[in-house]
């Protein structure tokens, strides 16, 4: 199986005080989809067999709207998103059982509700993992072609598949589109995960 392309999408909670130091920043995974691009649905059945390996967080299969792009154009000026996990994933013959996890209707902020700034130090908080260890996935937006754009709109959620709480639409959300660069590292000690944040990410 060649994997060309993959889609992600993921619910965390930022802000998590794992070191219980009132100070320091870890965020949570509640959810985790993973699909494949152009209507190839099973190139996410390896990597969404192998993701609690070892201890890791569960990535199951998904389905995104679009599946080619993080977002789509629905009309001038405004975009969309949507992402569902596959409850019964039949990539073979299909077609599947889904339920929406996730909508986002945005458009660019004007004026913004939050800073650049604001978004590359949550992004870049360590994950927290099932067994207790956290994972540095770096994210860095200082590319030429990063074209960071500060977004506004709403956001719906849902529960199930989302845990009991989450689900609700939410109004006047901030975000950023932009491209980034991921470097990833082995599971670590959450203190030592925190520390070795790298400042330039957060800028």
């Amino acid at each position: 199986l060649q994997i060309d392309s993959l889609m992600s999408g993921s619910i965390y909670i930022p802000y998590i005080d794992r070191l219980k130091d009132g100070k320091t920043p870890f965020q949570y995974s509640t959810l985790a989809i993973i699909g494949g691009t152009d209507g190839q649905t099973l190139m996410a059945v390896v990597p969404s067999l192998v993701s609690p390996l070892p201890g890791g967080n569960v990535l199951l299969e998904g389905q995104f709207v679009p599946d080619t792009a993080a977002y789509s154009e629905i009309s001038p000026g405004q975009y969309s998103a949507q992402g569902k996990l596959s409850i019964v994933p039949n990539p073979l013959s299909g077609p599947s059982i889904i339920q929406s996890m996730y909508d986002l209707d945005f458009t660019t902020a004007e004026p913004p509700l939050y800073s650049e700034h604001t978004f590359h130090s949550i992004i870049n908080q360590p994950v927290i993992l099932k067994n207790g260890m956290c994972l540095r996935n770096t994210v860095y937006f200082s590319d030429t072609f990063a074209d960071p754009i500060l977004r506004t709109g709403k956001v719906t959620l849902y529960s199930p598949p989302l845990p009991a709480g989450f689900s609700g639409v939410y109004q006047e959300v901030g975000g950023l589109s932009a491209q980034g660069e991921i470097v990833g590292y082995n599971a670590e000690e959450c203190a030592s995960a925190a520390r070795n944040v790298d400042p330039a990410a957060l800028r």
